[in-house]
């Protein structure tokens, strides 16, 4: 029993935000990452390629009509019998055009989730004393895992649909490198994508514009999705609440479900619109994960990681562009690796007298719900080849009676697991329980080993919480102070080196947020760093940024901590597509 309480940025247009203390950047000069410099915001120019009008062209869906081009900000004259309509009535929605699929059905080599899913609840020893003179805090993991699946990237495989939203931010910060490298990246997730799949883009400035309904991604549509992302340009204000409204209201109007369904959210601003998105999220049913991909340095990560966490997704701080795409295989891999949604875990402690006061007494991350002596876990999605481990403690408190040898062995938590096949609609359920044998305070435990897993899950929280509390300390301009908190919380990590072994994860994360606690690179992409290891490590999902000592964002070359088998191979073919990828 223990007592515990990459590559080098693509050259891009830059201007100052301030002359004052800054040098001025002269012509040819190389750029330095720890000087305040953003992309410009570039006024339109009459050489500016054409783009779509985004309202005329929803009138093109229905009849499959080629995609309509004018010029920049100029708008064609609507056919005649458009003509009477206000503007209001043209730009009504009703979100029922999407096309129709067939979603994959049970067959008789489909992934048998019931056989090839493992549940369990351990805590950190089986066995302790219960003392007289003061409570213990015990460690505790209820545990999911999903064995790994072979994924085929071929039409007519047998693993799930994707219905895929992507939310792109076409602000005018966006002008640029920026939308240049979404637009390719855009196009790189195509080659993932097929025939089970239906692909959505919306765009959003100050208002949402609906540039396709959900359309499958056949050979012939990614032709139609690819002249539409070539003709995507950046201007104007940001409203993400825009953008999340019309998604939703996508969602809740399909005529059509898939198996899996996913909104990818892009943006690289400042927005106050969060609570509008967190009423909106409320009034939709239907099961999703919401992934951002925040820009860099101006946007707000910390929006970006409340937002995604909203439907268990993963944040993924993008501060080198030319690494977007490799997010997105990364993102998209996860998707169509998902063996399990809708999951439900259910915990109860009816520990019998003289023990009814052993009760959980903390959780680790908002996935946690109460309801009287009840915890409840609910996450919209498990992938293959991944495991999920959420962290509790449990209180021991002081006892004072005594323990009879036919009263030490103590059932303390019920755990039910609920969890829908994606593929054929059966609710599989799975129980589990956690017992602990107690002594008195003067009786001798000859053996007591803990569990490393559960010293290592442990470890991840309590790490996380530490990078938290380091991010909340350089708020307030207490830089050493966050540091030594990170060198503290290394030090205990790595005092045993079998439990080390088994934490390389949030050891990593703590080396680079204790270099993101510097005075000289926490403003410029420290805060959102550690911001986005907060949000993925509670989550368990997405790739925490690396950044070298010089501040450059590198290339993820090792697996990522919590990707599976089909992600690190997506991940793998597109690093490998590019001129410059070595592989370690």
């Amino acid at each position: 029993m223990i007592n515990i309480n990459s590559q080098q940025y693509p050259r891009k247009i830059q201007v100052q935000k301030s002359l004052q203390n800054k040098t001025q950047l002269h012509q040819g000069q190389q750029l330095n990452c720890f000087q305040y410099y953003k992309i410009a915001q570039q006024t339109a120019i009459q050489s500016a390629p054409n783009v779509m009008n985004p309202y005329n062209n929803q009138l093109l869906f229905i009849t499959n009509g080629p995609v309509q081009q004018v010029q920049l900000r100029k708008y064609r004259t609507l056919p005649d019998q458009y003509a009477q309509k206000s503007h209001s009535e043209i730009q009504k929605i009703t979100y029922n055009d999407d096309e129709m699929i067939q979603p994959k059905k049970y067959t008789s080599n489909q992934f048998n989730l019931n056989e090839k899913l493992s549940f369990e609840v351990k805590a950190l020893y089986k066995m302790g004393k219960l003392l007289k003179t003061r409570p213990q805090y015990l460690p505790g993991i209820v545990s999911i895992k999903a064995e790994e699946e072979t994924i085929i990237q071929k039409q007519g495989s047998q693993r799930v649909g994707v219905d895929l939203i992507c939310l792109i931010d076409i602000s005018g910060s966006m002008v640029g490198v920026k939308i240049e490298m979404v637009k390719a990246s855009l196009i790189v997730l195509l080659k993932f994508l097929g025939d089970n799949d239906r692909l959505q883009l919306i765009t959003f400035d100050d208002k949402a514009h609906r540039l396709t309904p959900l359309k499958i991604v056949t050979k012939q549509n990614k032709s139609y999705f690819i002249q539409i992302i070539k003709q995507i340009q950046a201007f104007g204000d940001n409203n993400i609440s825009k953008a999340t409204k019309m998604a939703f209201s996508q969602l809740k109007g399909r005529k059509y479900v898939n198996n899996v369904t996913s909104v990818f959210l892009l943006s690289d601003g400042v927005d106050s619109t969060y609570p509008q998105v967190k009423e909106q999220i409320k009034t939709v049913n239907e099961g999703f994960t919401l992934h951002t991909f925040g820009f860099g340095e101006d946007h707000d990560a910390k929006m970006m990681a409340q937002i995604c966490n909203l439907k268990s997704g993963s944040f993924y701080f993008v501060q080198d562009v030319t690494l977007l795409d490799e997010f997105f295989a990364d993102a998209l891999g996860g998707l169509i690796s998902v063996v399990g949604e809708q999951l439900e875990i259910t915990l109860q402690s009816l520990v019998p007298q003289p023990y009814q006061d052993i009760q959980i007494s903390k959780t680790y991350g908002n996935m946690w719900q109460k309801k009287g002596n009840q915890y409840y876990i609910t996450q919209p999605q498990l992938a293959s080849g991944t495991r999920k481990d959420y962290v509790f403690e449990l209180a021991l408190p002081k006892f004072e009676g005594k323990i009879e040898d036919n009263q030490r062995n103590v059932k303390v938590i019920d755990a039910v697991l609920k969890i829908k096949d994606p593929i054929n609609g059966t609710i599989i359920m799975k129980q589990t329980s956690l017992t602990l044998t107690f002594f008195n305070q003067d009786e001798q435990i000859n053996y007591n080993e803990s569990d490393i897993d559960v010293y290592a899950q442990y470890y991840r929280v309590k790490g996380t919480e530490v990078i938290d509390d380091a991010r909340k300390a350089c708020e307030l301009n207490k830089n050493e102070d966050a540091q030594k908190l990170i060198d503290n919380m290394l030090i205990q990590i790595q005092k045993n080196q079998n439990v080390a072994s088994k934490c390389t994860g949030i050891i990593q994360d703590l080396q680079q947020a204790k270099q993101a606690s510097a005075r000289n690179t926490y403003n410029l992409f420290g805060q959102k760093q550690m911001c986005q290891m907060v949000s993925n490590n509670y989550q368990q999902g997405g790739i925490n940024s690396l950044f070298s000592a010089t501040g450059m964002q590198q290339q993820q070359l090792q697996p990522a901590a919590y990707s599976n088998a089909c992600q690190q191979q997506m991940m793998y073919q597109v690093q490998a597509s590019k001129p410059n990828y070595k592989p370690s």
